[in-house]
């Protein structure tokens, strides 16, 4: 099937550095359930939820979200169902993810929970009002560079004018996946 939301060359190379840097965590060529397990890891250490129970709750929680994530993902990329996916195969969901944002403004329900679960899983201080150095810390999570984050959260919040909550967080994303200007600073430095 051709990809004909992703014609852009902008928006190619950034969608493959995206799976490198925030799906394919052991840069192995393929997505299994072994990446989202290292993903919860990187975001609630298994040793430290060990030592506190609202830890141990939320790496629960992160955990359980991320199966559902992984095993929708398999359901609707996995073409060959050998239980991984490849960056051909992820590329395509992604097609298909682009064309609903721009045809309806939002992600289709299934995508849409993994990012609330990636947004309430960074432990902010007030997740109505995300300040820029928790936004930061979350990006480098996936290994943003710190200063495309910085650019990036100034242009979504218009320099702070409007409060970073998980709508805003939202239309960031949505502007990430969409975006084919090359240089634009909701591509995270990716497009390079």
């Amino acid at each position: 099937m051709p990809r004909e939301q992703i014609q852009n060359k902008t928006l190619e190379v950034k969608l493959r550095k995206w799976y490198n840097l925030t799906l394919d965590t052991n840069n192995d060529g393929v997505v299994t359930w072994d990446d989202f397990l290292a993903a919860v890891e990187a975001i609630v250490p298994k040793e430290d939820a060990e030592k506190n129970s609202r830890l141990k709750i939320l790496r629960k929680r992160v955990e359980q979200n991320f199966q559902k994530y992984f095993w929708d993902l398999c359901e609707v990329g996995d073409l060959n169902k050998d239980g991984a996916i490849d960056l051909d195969e992820w590329l395509d969901v992604m097609n298909d993810i682009i064309l609903h944002v721009r045809e309806q403004g939002s992600f289709p329900e299934w995508y849409e929970g993994l990012h609330k679960a990636l947004f309430r899983a960074n432990e902010f201080f007030d997740d109505r009002n995300v300040l820029k150095d928790e936004f930061v810390v979350m990006m480098s999570t996936w290994e943003i560079n710190e200063d495309a984050a910085q650019k990036a959260y100034d242009y979504i919040t218009e320099n702070g004018a409007k409060k970073m909550d998980y709508n805003l967080f939202s239309e960031f994303m949505k502007q990430f996946f969409t975006n084919e200007q090359e240089g634009h600073v909701v591509n995270l430095g990716l497009d390079q």
